[in-house]
């Protein structure tokens, strides 16, 4: 059976008769199957915010709850639904885990959820079925051929094992060594990104040279998602029409794709989970970046990009334990860091220090990459290192499913108030985000 998965800020409809599930993976997001069974009509919205509030710099309609909805009901009943045989259910809307009273103070779930009942109510459209709210995210499906709707929590029917597997620290020492090495000419873009000093029309001659990578950054300018309004088939022309920090950063993410790439098992809750949690965090970095920061976006974008590499080392590892690493998380309340502590005596960050020193990163890079989950460390770019904890945490909660990740917001309002920031500040800047783009990459 064909299957669809619903970005956050999205929605899809059927109404072919066709044997297809649509689903959508969700934490703070709110999930909102419609369908009409008489008219075989249905689909599934993946929400990300309530009602805007006027803090929101971008307004992108689908985001929020009762425009989002608005325009899915319409496009329902274009297709063929009966407003009379409307029937809906809804899932979403968690905490997630671990959390803090700055997290209740926000709910954003939970305030989505109350603006999507309100909309159901307002339009007398029935809930059959309902699970939101809660600490852990979960999987709405629904089934375009019968209308039956799932819900399922993500470590569902998963066996946990009595204990984690534990590598020695021979067999991690060995793992880091042997890591896949990072692009040259990623560490080129890097390096010349770091001095300001480069010339595009360089890069694009060596990028050219490329054949591989050049068909991947040509490609990716001509996805759907960057909408160009004229053919790129040219790495010049590609820098002509969208302009040199963002080919930079298409180049980055091109290179950098097969070095994340990572079987569903590990880390990775679907195929390419690591990749696209990264671009994520990039994207969202970027945009904290150009509200608050003095770094250099392409800086930023490439810091959040960078911030998981230790992960790639350790993702074997945690493949073999996973249910238990969801149990003592979710069990304990213990975020990520504490699990990888205890099951391997490191964790993603340590590592990714030492890549970063492998690989000679500039020191701003290493310090993204190895205290991003403790900012207050840093000490050569602070402001950046929490620009990218709080990207981090913000992906983990919008763009569930993808990562294995539990982020400890325990001094959330101050990392936020150190950049500038305050907790009520978190919608607009999620709503600036292209998330279509990260789940379909």
């Amino acid at each position: 059976m064909e299957n669809a998965l619903v970005s956050a800020g999205d929605y899809l409809i059927e109404s072919s008769g066709r044997q297809k599930t649509i689903e959508a993976l969700l934490l703070t997001c709110v999930g909102v199957a419609i369908y009409d069974r008489s008219a075989g009509v249905g689909g599934l919205c993946h929400i990300l915010l309530p009602d805007a509030d006027g803090r929101d710099t971008a307004w992108q309609p689908k985001s929020y709850a009762s425009s989002c909805l608005a325009l899915f009901v319409d496009d329902l009943l274009k297709q063929g639904a009966n407003a009379r045989g409307l029937e809906a259910v809804v899932a979403g809307g968690a905490l997630g885990l671990p959390f803090s009273r700055h997290d209740l103070n926000l709910d954003l779930g939970g305030r989505t959820c109350e603006c999507v009942y309100r909309f159901l109510k307002r339009h007398a459209i029935p809930v059959k079925k309902s699970e939101a709210g809660g600490c852990f995210g979960m999987k709405i499906r629904l089934n375009c051929l019968t209308w039956q709707v799932e819900i399922e929590h993500f470590a569902q029917g998963e066996l946990f094992p009595k204990e984690i597997i534990k590598p020695s620290p021979i067999q991690i020492r060995q793992a880091i060594i042997t890591a896949k090495p990072i692009p040259q000419i990623t560490l080129k873009l890097i390096r010349l990104l770091r001095s300001g000093n480069y010339d595009i029309a360089g890069i694009a001659q060596e990028v050219s040279r490329d054949q591989v990578l050049s068909a991947k950054v040509i490609s990716y300018c001509n996805s759907a998602y960057l909408n160009m309004p004229e053919k790129i088939d040219s790495i010049e022309r590609a820098t002509l029409l969208l302009g040199e920090i963002r080919l930079l950063e298409i180049v980055i993410v091109s290179s950098l794709q097969a070095f994340f790439e990572s079987q569903e098992g590990g880390y990775s809750l679907l195929r390419g989970g690591l990749f696209k949690h990264s671009l994520a965090v990039a994207s969202l970095t970027k945009i904290i970046a150009l509200r608050k920061l003095r770094n250099d976006v392409a800086t930023a974008y490439t810091a959040g990009l960078l911030h998981d590499i230790g992960k790639v080392v350790l993702d074997q590892y945690v493949a073999e334990s996973r249910p238990m690493f969801y149990n003592i998380a979710d069990e304990r309340g213990e975020d990520l860091i504490s699990v990888e502590k205890e099951a391997f005596a490191t964790d993603h960050q340590e590592i990714a220090k030492e890549l970063a020193e492998i690989w000679n990163l500039p020191e701003n890079l290493r310090e993204a990459v190895s205290l991003h989950h403790c900012p207050e460390k840093a000490t050569c770019s602070p402001e950046l290192v929490h620009a990218v904890y709080i990207a981090d945490l913000l992906a983990s909660w919008f763009l569930a499913g993808v990562e294995l990740e539990k982020i400890n917001t325990v001094n959330l309002a101050a990392r936020l108030r150190r950049i500038g920031l305050e907790v009520a500040d978190i919608p607009s800047i999620v709503s600036q985000a292209p998330w279509n783009e990260f789940m379909y990459l």
